[in-house]
């Protein structure tokens, strides 16, 4: 075999395997955090992005003190029930700016054939519908029939199948693409399924869902352009004070503080990692190449060049810079991907699994970060033997 200064490198590393795997341990150490914490910015942009350009309302009408469970029901995947006392759908209509007004009934299932954690039932009208309709890709949610459903993406059911809730069956006719929001866990019927499932839960239900009588559970409000949400909602407020209003903005307003926390938390441990990893590395490298003086000073006195000297050293430093960003990479994109659910749902903001380019592209600027930073602590051990006399580095040692 040709003693290239590739297979010159790989005798070097194994037989200094255990310096090699702790250098290969702090390499991909540095890559998993800088690919998780750029996974994780990028799907709180899209989740952020795409909830915000497909939400349609402007402002949503809940019961007096069940905001933050309608919110919560959107955001976090949590199950609810709550119903207005009165239908103020023509009431609320009259108000000035609004466009298109749209009822919606949220029933919280406590158990579900196609679930292990409870599911979030929202019924809704298909002839005033202007939310609902634009995460429905696969189906015209106009024709959607009496005791027929769309699931979302993480209820595990297939298309034509039967899911029970409420010990009734209901036929699935399409599912939702992933939506970052908590109707990833939903079941999506028209309202009059929904109306027959809290009548079928008062004689089938250990715990029913409502005496049948409740009409509406939230009103989802388009203003019209010239309209302001915040004087609309102070009007819906003091004419309907039994009521709370969601204003879209605010909401999104919240979740862009959360995201920028949430980025500004990553950015700093990816900081102090990575200026860690510069000084470890520097350090393991500068004292690796202060015991192997009497080694180099042998490769020179056998007629190697300082070049290529150097280059043998950056050769090792590029495959414990590859190997360990590939094994950072891997490790993260199992847990990003295989925890993705958990990781949504514990965050409790919109949050979309980034494609496929996309994550390419972060996982390649990441390992680009790893080997950069292994070459920039080896150079730094490099000038500290450059100008050394040949004869001296051999007799370092001695």
């Amino acid at each position: 075999m040709r003693l290239t200064t590739v297979v010159l490198a790989i005798k070097n590393l194994r037989k200094r395997s255990f310096r090699t795997k702790g250098l290969t341990v702090i390499a991909a150490a540095l890559t998993f955090a800088v690919f998780c914490g750029a996974l994780l910015s990028e799907s709180l942009n899209l989740g952020k992005n795409y909830m915000s350009g497909r939400m349609g309302a402007d402002i949503m009408v809940v019961p007096r003190g069940c905001a933050l469970k309608l919110q919560n029901t959107l955001l976090k995947s949590e199950s609810n029930t709550f119903y207005m006392k009165e239908n103020l759908i023509d009431k609320i209509s009259e108000v000035p700016g609004i466009e298109k007004i749209s009822p919606q009934l949220l029933i919280g299932s406590l158990n579900a054939s196609c679930c292990t954690v409870p599911v979030q039932l929202i019924g809704f009208d298909p002839n005033t519908d202007f939310t609902i309709k634009s995460w429905m890709t696969k189906i015209d949610s106009s024709k959607l029939g009496f005791g027929e459903v769309v699931i979302g993406s993480r209820v595990n059911a297939a298309v034509g199948s039967d899911i029970w809730l409420f010990g009734q069956p209901l036929k699935v006719a399409a599912t939702l693409d992933d939506t970052g929001i908590g109707f990833d866990s939903s079941v999506f019927m028209t309202i009059e399924t929904a109306k027959h499932m809290i009548e079928t839960s008062e004689q089938a239900a250990v715990h029913p869902a409502g005496s049948g009588n409740e009409q509406v559970s939230a009103l989802f409000i388009k203003l019209t352009i010239a309209s302001d949400a915040s004087e609309a909602a102070r009007m819906i407020l003091s004419e309907y004070p039994q009521t709370d209003v969601v204003i879209l903005n605010d909401m999104m307003d919240n979740i862009n503080a959360q995201i920028r926390n949430i980025k500004g938390l990553t950015y700093c441990i990816q900081g102090l990692l990575w200026i860690s990893a510069i000084l470890i590395l520097t350090v393991i490298y500068t004292f690796a190449a202060n015991e192997r003086k009497r080694e180099f000073g042998l490769f020179l006195a056998l007629g190697a060049t300082r070049k290529k000297l150097a280059n043998l050293l950056i050769a090792e430093t590029l495959l414990i810079s590859i190997l360990g960003a590939l094994i950072g990479v891997v490790a993260a994109s199992f847990i990003m991907f295989e925890f993705r659910m958990l990781i949504a749902i514990s965050l409790g903001i919109p949050y979309m699994q980034p494609t496929i380019q996309s994550v390419f592209r972060l996982a390649a600027m990441s390992m680009l970060i790893t080997v950069l930073t292994g070459i920039i602590a080896c150079i730094y051990s490099l000038k500290r033997i450059e100008h050394q006399e040949t004869h001296v580095m051999i007799r370092e040692l001695e």
